[in-house]
């Protein structure tokens, strides 16, 4: 992962005011939700680029 990379990682709470839905949303929708990184001591991180294509997934043309 280059340096670039890590600079976009968002917390939890930080995706959860983007997508306009609680951190409690997102914990019971981790399956269905955007990717996202579990690192040491428990830590959760989420890639800008891994929500845009989350979003773009579910993008829908009526």
């Amino acid at each position: 992962m280059s340096d670039e990379q890590l600079v976009t990682m968002l917390t939890r709470q930080e995706v959860a005011e983007r997508l306009g839905v609680s951190t409690r949303w997102l914990i019971r929708n981790a399956a269905d939700g955007p990717a996202y990184y579990k690192l040491p001591g428990g830590m959760i991180r989420y890639r800008g680029a891994d929500i845009e294509n989350w979003l773009k997934q579910r993008r829908v043309n009526e």
